[in-house]
């Protein structure tokens, strides 16, 4: 991966000051309270990104950024070379900053979104100004088929894509393998996911969940502010949609 690295960026090493100041704006769309929010249920990703991304800076020796967004499109967290944050946070592209194709047109997070694989945007290719010499890549994040995030790698665009590819391909397999063994939350993300395939409806999901926790009847009842019999009520619904009959087939199937 090094030499790969090395072979395309022996041509130039600009740094950040070759870029003009952008007539293009990225507004922050989240107030700070929500993004706080956010990236507390995402902490699990965002501190294995972070880990990840000190493994393996030394293969990326010009300047870049990572930037992880949630499945909206809007950033939580970016890591990088000071001078590209600066010039980021000098355009108005920050924490909670949306990259969705309504509010910021073409760029890889949103293409990433919309076709669900990993996308490639250079230069003029952006909508937006502010990305005008960037090159930018981006790929989802999955979970067993579950979107749970998206993660882009930009730096200047006089330097070849073709080594970002692999490069930000491996970081995602990376987190991928290792965030579900972490994260609770990507775990009851994925289950009930799994509950869509049974169109379990959203307190189904939440009582099924519960039984999956091996919580007693009288727990979810209380947690649910529903009795003890509509729980066994419903149980017997989430049986039937799943097509089990009794406990140990519905933990086997779902665990």
């Amino acid at each position: 991966m090094t030499d790969i690295v090395r072979s395309w960026n022996q041509a130039t090493d600009l740094d950040l000051c070759t870029l003009p100041e952008a007539d293009g704006r990225f507004p922050a769309t989240l107030h700070r309270s929500e993004i706080n929010e956010r990236a507390a249920e995402k902490k699990e990703i965002l501190d294995l990104l972070q880990e990840e991304i000190r493994n393996m800076k030394h293969l990326v020796p010009i300047p870049y950024v990572f930037a992880f967004a949630d499945s909206d499109g809007t950033v939580l967290d970016y890591i990088g070379a000071d001078s590209f944050i600066d010039f980021l946070e000098s355009n108005y592209i920050k924490h909670g900053t949306s990259f969705s194709m309504k509010d910021a047109g073409i760029n890889a997070i949103s293409l990433s979104m919309e076709s669900q694989s990993l996308s490639v945007v250079i230069g003029s290719e952006h909508s937006n100004a502010s990305f005008a010499e960037l090159a930018c890549v981006c790929t989802p994040i999955r979970i067993k088929h579950v979107t749970v995030g998206y993660l882009g790698l930009s730096f200047h665009y006089s330097h070849e894509v073709t080594f970002a590819i692999p490069l930000i391909e491996r970081l995602a397999k990376n987190i991928q393998e290792k965030l579900p063994l972490k994260d609770p939350t990507i775990q009851k993300e994925l289950i009930y996911a799994r509950f869509d395939e049974y169109d379990l409806t959203n307190r189904e999901k939440e009582i099924a969940y519960g039984w999956l926790d091996n919580k007693s009847v009288p727990e979810i009842a209380d947690r649910c502010g529903i009795s003890p019999n509509t729980v066994r009520t419903f149980i017997k619904k989430i049986y039937a949609k799943t097509r089990v009959n009794q406990k140990g087939e519905f933990l086997k199937k779902f665990k």
